[in-house]
């Protein structure tokens, strides 16, 4: 190889490496912007929002407290309301205009970094202002005597605000999201770069200090990165997962939350995105003909379900060939938890008569839908007010209880509801093929009970606790409402109760 082949193949490995060196700065460069972006504005917003969320939480359990157990009670025909512990009270106050504090403290940040509308900021702050007028309306309630007052306002307008307030919330942490996403998007994504008009003027010794800045900057700017990184890996829960259902990438906030580690789970396949099959089946057809889906599923966790808001968002090759799925999730199992305090009778842990008002006529519409019978049984305890005249109201409730706990051992499947609608009165919603097991299943319900041996000498027909049940089969063809077919059922129990009670009357109505 002569001289001018060796100086040619230098000029050309020189004028590669000013390019490549002009190339990765621009490169660098715009990573970290975008990551720096990311970091700075949605990331710290999502933060703010979640402290937020957080103390509204906490908040709200407080107010919880303040209604639901930091009294105590006497039933007569009046009820009269007294205040246990007064200081308790005002603990819980303080407690809670500390939490009111550091929420507008975050609304501060918010409104500071935010990159959305400021309507936005400013419908949900609004929210809370007006719910904090809600919670000063409870207390003062409370202060004079009123508690049915409190306990409704907190169960009727107080639980539907504070679920608006969620709904304001989340209309923010979702476009920080979005913008975290954005920017992250950016940050990995290949765009055209300036043109290299340095690159024919350059000496040697120009390019030897370029390469020196290369290095430096890649150093610098790549442990920023990493940290800025890591804290996403940190604290957002996210895998991508292949077409075939292995995960190819998972964050360590997510392992935490699964406990498990990364290598163990890495390559692995997960059949159903990390929930149950029931739930996967209900998304399954919308993310494999590409669309993106939104919704809640439950992850079981040391034999425990937690519930999660997933976001699964199908991603294609080059070719427009699904390929892969990102998936997102957020915790929302203090939102469920307050979901499930709201459809839960409190004594008992049956259904509430509200959520029964709701069920019944979906149920209704289901069986009508899928051509199946509906039935219904209505139970009541036999001569129950003589038991709580008898015995008192602290065993007449240790023994509705008891009750509850016979009726819901015998509704555990997918499709049974049972529920606690007044006083002594239940519920139950099933499914049955045909009379015989409509009767046999109402009797089971009969016959367990009486055998909890709870005593009770004021009942004619038997020296312990009974019950006595109507029931009906609805056909495919029932034409009833919801309140018609509820009379019907009503009436069969007041026939089994004027029958001798302790049994079961039943009829189909095709």
């Amino acid at each position: 190889m002569n001289i001018n082949k060796i100086f040619l193949s230098f000029a050309m490995i020189f004028l590669f490496a000013l390019a490549s060196a002009f190339f990765t700065i621009s490169t660098i460069k715009k990573l970290s912007v975008h990551t720096q972006k990311m970091y700075t504005h949605p990331f710290s917003v999502s933060n703010a929002i979640a402290n937020i969320q957080t103390s509204v939480i906490t908040m709200h359990r407080n107010m919880k407290d303040v209604v639901l157990t930091k009294y105590s009670f006497h039933q007569s025909k009046e009820i009269s309301v007294v205040i246990k512990n007064p200081l308790e009270l005002l603990k819980i106050i303080e407690a809670i205009q500390d939490e009111e504090k550091k929420v507008y403290k975050e609304f501060d940040l918010v409104y500071l970094r935010y990159l959305g509308k400021k309507e936005d900021i400013d419908a949900s702050l609004k929210a809370f202002k007006e719910w904090k007028r809600i919670r000063q309306e409870v207390i003062s309630l409370i202060y004079q005597h009123k508690l049915e007052e409190a306990i409704d306002i907190t169960k009727g307008k107080g639980a539907k605000h504070i679920n608006d307030l969620y709904k304001q919330i989340d209309v923010l942490k979702h476009f920080a999201f979005s913008k975290a996403n954005e920017y992250y998007e950016l940050s990995l994504k290949d765009e055209p770069l300036e043109q290299i008009i340095m690159v024919f003027v350059a000496t040697f010794f120009l390019a030897t200090l370029i390469a020196l800045y290369v290095v430096s900057t890649l150093l610098k700017n790549n442990k920023n990165n990493q940290k800025q990184l890591n804290l996403i890996d940190q604290n957002i829960l996210t895998s991508n997962m292949s077409f075939d259902k292995k995960i190819l990438s998972i964050s360590s906030a997510l392992c935490y939350v699964l406990h498990t580690k990364k290598e163990k789970i890495l390559n692995s396949e997960n059949k159903y995105f990390f929930t149950n099959e029931a739930y996967f089946r209900n998304f399954e057809n919308t993310i494999y003909s590409g669309k993106n889906y939104k919704g809640e599923i439950p992850i079981r966790i040391d034999e425990e379900d937690d519930w999660y808001e997933i976001e699964v968002l199908p991603e294609f090759n080059d070719k427009f060939i699904l390929e892969k799925f990102t998936i997102l999730l957020t915790d929302i199992s203090d939102k469920k938890q307050i979901e499930k305090v709201s459809i839960t009778d409190t004594l008992t842990s049956l259904y509430n008569r509200n959520y029964f008002e709701m069920i019944f006529s979906k149920e209704i519409n289901r069986a009508k839908r899928e051509h199946k019978e509906l039935s219904i049984i209505m139970l009541d305890i036999d001569y129950f007010k003589k038991y709580n005249d008898t015995y008192g109201h602290q065993e007449g409730d240790h023994a509705l209880k008891k009750v509850a706990s016979v009726i819901l051992s015998h509704s555990k499947r997918s499709n049974d509801y049972a529920f606690r609608i007044g006083g002594e009165e239940f519920i139950v919603l099933s499914y049955q093929e045909d009379m015989t097991a409509l009767n046999s299943f109402a009797k089971s319900f009969i016959k367990d009970i009486e055998a909890l041996h709870i005593p009770h000498k004021k009942n004619n027909i038997s020296k312990y606790v009974t019950i006595s049940a109507g029931a009906i089969l609805f056909g495919t063809n029932n034409v009833l409402s919801a309140d018609e077919m509820y009379k019907k059922v009503d009436e069969l129990l007041y026939k089994a109760k004027n029958a001798g009670r302790n049994k079961v009357e039943s009829i189909y109505l095709k």
